[in-house]
């Protein structure tokens, strides 16, 4: 099945949220501390990054878990690091990803409750879910947020797992910034390649074109968190804006496949006090009180329901209009 070398350096980044960045920093590291380093990043846009850029991972048909045995297989002889993002969602098809790779050292980013149709509601569901991806015996890295996790710690002990714990980096944008790097610089560090130029690239990586943005469109203020998915990753996001709810207009993209998520934010977008409460998307089956549907138009996008002075948060599911709006910046 694999075409690299035996000697590669081999990492495993599972977990609820933050995987694709989590991959793109080890990418950089690894880099630029003289290894020749192939990465796959999955979600609603999957690419494979090189030593020397990065290109799409076209899809003949949607998202699969063999996805992942079919990039391993032709991954050229000469990558010295492989890093991979476990793509499986049910908890069943979890233990794929590092039977494939048989990683060195596997990252779990944190315990977000997420994919609540496979899941379940709440983080001790997210961490039954996720423990089966966690390899028996194998070296774990969590954020030292989950250093004292009592059914993790249990999980894992279960698991025989050497566990390293990272903590966060000081000096970053963001608390979630802060606990990827953290994370990805104890994975150099237990390579042995935390150099200063490793950790400098990390440091200095720009941001993904799918991460959180604060545009301005139309006069307005505009803040995509789309690709933040979770309820908790986004009220911070939104948080962190400092924006008056009063003064506020949410915009929920809602897939018809992810009921589930929708339930987990219905009580922020029902009750929290906004100026004025949207969902667009498929429309949902259950009518939420307080909220209108608006169905926009491809061409005019978001400038159509913009006016000047508009500050505008959109949330929820980054399929469908809100990935192009983010191509377009």
């Amino acid at each position: 099945m694999t075409a690299f070398g035996v000697e590669a350096k081999k990492i495993l980044v599972t977990g609820s949220r933050g995987k694709s960045s989590v991959v793109r920093l080890l990418h950089a590291g690894l880099n630029a501390a003289g290894i020749p380093t192939w990465s796959r990043i999955t979600g609603t846009d999957p690419r494979q990054l090189e030593p020397d850029g990065e290109r799409s991972i076209e899809r003949s048909a949607g998202a699969h878990v063999e996805e992942m045995r079919w990039w391993l297989g032709q991954v050229p002889a000469a990558a010295g690091a492989l890093v991979m993002e476990n793509s499986a969602v049910t908890p069943e098809l979890q233990p794929l990803a590092a039977a494939w790779l048989r990683p060195d050292v596997t990252v779990l980013t944190n315990v977000l409750p997420d994919h609540q149709e496979a899941w379940g509601f709440g983080e001790r569901d997210a961490v039954l879910a996720l423990a089966p991806g966690l390899p028996r015996g194998g070296t774990v890295v969590i954020p030292d947020s989950l250093e004292e996790h009592p059914l993790l710690a249990s999980l894992l002990a279960d698991r025989s797992c050497r566990v390293l714990t990272a903590t966060a980096e000081e000096n970053a944008d963001t608390p979630y910034r802060a606990a990827n790097l953290g994370l990805a610089r104890t994975v150099l560090e237990f390579f042995g390649q935390a150099s200063n130029e490793a950790v400098k690239a990390m440091r200095e990586l720009k941001a993904d074109r799918f991460d959180f943005q604060l545009r301005r469109v139309a006069g307005a203020e505009v803040a995509l968190a789309f690709s933040a998915n979770d309820i908790q990753s986004t009220r911070a996001l939104f948080d962190s804006l400092g924006w008056s709810v009063g003064r506020t207009r949410l915009l929920y993209n809602h897939r018809a496949d992810r009921p589930g998520r929708l339930q987990s934010f219905r009580a922020w977008i029902e009750e929290v006090p906004w100026r004025e409460a949207l969902v667009t998307g498929a429309r949902p089956l259950r009518r939420l009180q307080r909220v209108q549907y608006v169905k926009l138009d491809e061409k005019k996008g978001l400038a159509a329901l913009l006016q000047e002075g508009d500050r505008l948060f959109g949330c929820g599911n980054i399929a469908g209009l809100p990935r192009e709006w983010y191509r377009e910046g």
